[in-house]
Order: structure tokens, then C-alpha cells, then sequence
């Protein structure tokens, strides 16, 4: 190691580390809200909803569950659903296979599950951990011998 390097231990990596996630986590979650169009963002809205409704009538009605085409005018008038306003030409909403089953989906590009999307953050925050280490002299391991 050189006289400018620091050897980095780990409170200092997991705080470092810690604050490097965040950093990304945030920086992800305003470089959505920019670049993806709010009536994109709006329709995953949607989706929470009426995936919300769909469950509630699956277990009130488990003989007639929702597989396909939802019948939004059905979910309000059992009471399952408020009334929702959007552009029915543009969005489409659909009960489809997912990994985890029959869920509600938009016609839009899906979004990354919750898993993928935590995945990615990570791998982002170890880069700029990484980086940030690098620029600041801190090793991340000692050569043999010399800690």
C-alpha cells in the first residue's frame, strides 16, 4: 500500500456501502419519475388497485375468479372498486401469468418486479461504492502481509 491509501474496515465499508444504496436507490427513483411518462406511471398505479379489487372477488366469488378480461363495471357495483377515470383506448388492463400467478397487468411495457428492480440498485450501489472508494485512496483488500 502506498502512503495515500487507507485501508478501509467494515463499519466504515457498511456505512460507506449503506450510503452509497441510498444514494442510488434515490437517484433510480428520480430518474423514473422523469423519464417514464406520467400516464405510465399512473397505469401501475391502476394496477395496484384493481389487483386489490380482483383479489377481494376472487375470495367473495371462488367459483367465477377473474382470469382474463376484468370487468371493472362489476368490481364497482359489488363494492370492490371506486370508479376509475382513464383513457380506456390506451390502457388495457388483463388478468395474465405471472411468476407468482394470475395477476393484473397493464398493455403498457411492464415494470421490473420489486425483486428485479431491488437487484439492480444493489449492483448500482456496489458500482458507486466501488468508484467511490477507488477516488478516495481506501483499499478494499490488503495485499497478504501488510494489514
Amino acid at each position: 500500500m502506498d502512503s495515500k491509501s487507507k485501508l478501509l474496515n467494515g463499519k466504515n465499508s457498511l456505512l460507506i456501502f449503506a450510503a452509497c444504496w441510498v444514494f442510488t436507490f434515490l437517484a433510480v427513483y428520480v430518474l423514473r419519475q422523469v423519464l417514464i411518462p406520467r400516464d405510465e406511471l399512473d397505469c401501475y398505479a391502476r394496477v395496484i388497485t384493481l389487483q386489490k379489487a380482483v383479489n377481494q372477488w376472487d375470495a367473495a366469488n371462488p367459483s367465477k375468479p377473474v382470469t382474463e378480461d376484468i370487468d371493472e363495471n362489476a368490481l364497482v357495483q359489488a363494492g370492490y372498486l371506486q370508479p376509475l377515470s382513464y383513457d380506456h383506448d390506451k390502457h388495457y388492463y388483463f388478468v395474465g401469468e405471472t411468476a407468482h400467478g394470475l395477476k393484473v397487468k397493464c398493455n403498457k411495457h411492464e415494470d421490473n418486479p420489486l425483486i428485479l428492480k431491488l437487484t439492480g440498485d444493489t449492483i448500482l450501489a456496489v458500482l458507486v461504492f466501488v468508484v467511490f472508494c477507488m477516488l478516495r485512496g481506501y483499499v478494499l483488500f490488503a495485499p497478504a502481509g501488510k494489514t
